[in-house]
This record gives structure tokens, C-alpha cells and sequence, in this order.
């Protein structure tokens, strides 16, 4: 039997529906995290590499300014002892005695070690960038070692020394002690 053109369609078999047929939505499966990618190897070993790096030039830093701190400690411990015996002849001595080694410790030897008088001034002038020593407090250093009784201000040279023994540098380029 022939069934007409406008006539509606037959009602289909279940198994027919070709719908049905189709398998489900498949997602890809989860991207793991280990092993990771060469790139984040390669990240890694410069993050180490150069936490490394920062770490050995800042202990090579704080190992290079290890005489500055116990500079400081011993220019406090002979304020101290100052204070404690009230001899400034004594002070002078021992604070001249104590940047001559700060200076020997730095500078080559045979620049520093027969410097006295006004070429030491100089030199500690030259070295902190200031003028302190020759035109200032410092002026003491000059003479004041050989002379009995001197007019020592403690507390104007116990700064500049702690300024001195934290702020000094190389000679300016052209500059001889």
C-alpha cells in the first residue's frame, strides 16, 4: 500500500531513532600537575640560581664590613671607659691608635702606616668626604698626642669617629695620602 505524500509519518521504531545511537559528551581528561613542564624546570633552577647569588653577595657584604662593626664596638667601649676614668689623654691615644687600624685594616699599608700629623688628618678628611678633622674637632689629632694637657672635646670625636668608621671610602681617583 502506498501512503500519500501530505500524509504524516509513520511512528518509528525505538531502535530506529537515530538519536539514541550517539555515545555522550567525553571530556578530556584532567591535565596533572606533576610532571611539570620543561619551561617551570627551567624557572625553578633560576629562581635557585639566583636566590643563591643574592644570598652569597649579601653574607660577602655583611663579611666585608665585619671590621666597621667591631670598630664601633670598640669605639664605644673606649667612650665607656671615658666616662668611667675622665682621661682625655688617655681617650686620644687609644681613639688615634683605633682609626690608624681601621685605616691599616682598609687601605694599603704602605699608604697609611707613616701617616701622622696634618697628612693623617688629611687623609681621614679625604676618606669621609668632609672637612671635620682638619677644620673641626679632629684638629686635636694633629698635635694633640704630644702635648700634656690638651683641650679634648670627647663627645665632638667620638661622633666623628663613628661617622668616620661607617662612611669611609676608597681615596678619591688622583688623590695621595
Amino acid at each position: 500500500m502506498a501512503v500519500p505524500l501530505n500524509s504524516p509519518m509513520p511512528p518509528a521504531a525505538p531502535d530506529a531513532d537515530p538519536l539514541a545511537n550517539l555515545r555522550d559528551i567525553h571530556l578530556p581528561a584532567s591535565i596533572d600537575a606533576w610532571p611539570p613542564a620543561f619551561g617551570w624546570w627551567l624557572l625553578g633552577a633560576m629562581t635557585i640560581i639566583a636566590a643563591g647569588l643574592l644570598i652569597y653577595s649579601a653574607w660577602r657584604y655583611w663579611r666585608s664590613r665585619r671590621y666597621r662593626r667591631e670598630a664601633m664596638l670598640a669605639l664605644r667601649a673606649l667612650y665607656s671607659r671615658y666616662q668611667r676614668e675622665q682621661d682625655p689623654q688617655d681617650y686620644l691615644r687609644a681613639y688615634m691608635e683605633l682609626l690608624k687600624r681601621v685605616a691599616l685594616t682598609h687601605y694599603p699599608r704602605d699608604q697609611v702606616a707613616a701617616l701622622t700629623g696634618e697628612a693623617w688628618v688629611n687623609f681621614l678628611d679625604s676618606t669621609a668626604h668632609s672637612h671635620e678633622f682638619s677644620l673641626g674637632a679632629g684638629q686635636v689629632l694633629i698635635q694633640g698626642q704630644y702635648q700634656n694637657q690638651t683641650e679634648v672635646d670627647v663627645e665632638a670625636l667620638q661622633r666623628l669617629g663613628s661617622h668616620w668608621i661607617k662612611r669611609h671610602r676608597a681615596l678619591p681617583a688622583g688623590v695621595t695620602p
